[in-house]
């Protein structure tokens, strides 16, 4: 199987043997979108809000019950980066997802003219 992804294409979900990668990736997106310019700062409150979530002692469901009580943790705060990568401009999105998906692929996105190549 290669690997055909490239700038323009989507990250690769998750996969069965490894659920925690989309994840990551959302989350290392979430991380880059905040530290742009380009982004409006009433946005970047977004991820930091549900992440407060976490210090609030009242919560959905309480945290007594082990696992179902971390459970809506995980699920704000997924939530919350999900509303800000919604709400935030596509084109910076779609930038970043491009940088990210190069970086795994060990290329480097240049910006400049393309020139037409004689294979002859």
């Amino acid at each position: 199987m290669s690997d055909d992804s490239g700038p323009g294409q989507p990250l690769r979900g998750p996969t069965p043997l490894n659920p925690w990668r989309g994840l990551l990736r959302q989350a290392k997106l979430v991380w880059r979108l905040i530290r742009d310019r380009r982004v409006p700062i009433w946005l970047k409150i977004i991820p930091f809000l549900s992440l407060a979530y976490l210090a609030i002692p009242t919560d959905i469901v309480p945290d007594v019950l082990v696992g179902l009580g971390q459970l809506d943790d995980v699920a704000v705060i997924a939530l919350g980066c999900r509303l800000f990568l919604e709400l935030s401009p596509s084109a910076v999105v779609q930038e970043h997802l491009d940088d990210m998906i190069a970086e795994a692929a060990g290329w480097k996105v240049v910006e400049g003219e393309a020139e037409p190549v004689d294979d002859v």
